[in-house]
């Protein structure tokens, strides 16, 4: 499995696949910046593959490249999975675990103005 440093976007693809996911968090949250926000542990381990693997790999890879590069549309189900079975913190701790990775650090504030805007999009589409 690639590491952050090595192949980011094959590593993560943010929530491309829940096993993906899965194995790239686990390995990786121990490497987690002294800066990282949340305690970094087994617990946490557990806590961000349990978000993970909640996401049909597709519906994680659109996601991943909607939130993180702007260039993907989410369908209804991907939006039903994300708001009813992933929910609002888990998305959000994801992305800023994505986040403090040296390759996305200077596109923050546009990074987490798009995951904010997948949110929003996904919660008006299933609430329709």
């Amino acid at each position: 499995m690639a590491t952050f440093s090595n192949n980011f976007c094959l590593m993560l693809c943010f929530m491309m696949s829940s096993s993906m996911m899965f194995n790239t968090v686990v390995s990786n949250v121990a490497s987690a910046p002294s800066n990282w926000p949340g305690p970094v542990s087994s617990s946490y381990e557990s806590y961000l593959a349990n978000c993970a693997s909640k996401l049909d790999p597709i519906c994680g890879r659109d996601i991943y490249f909607a939130v993180f590069y702007g260039n993907a549309t989410i369908i209804k189900d991907c939006c039903d999975e994300l708001v009813h079975d992933v929910g609002k913190v888990c998305h959000d701790d994801m992305t800023k675990f994505v986040l403090t990775k040296t390759q996305f650090k200077s596109s923050d504030v546009e990074i987490l103005e798009r995951s904010q805007k997948v949110w929003n999009d996904c919660v008006g589409v299933v609430e329709s």
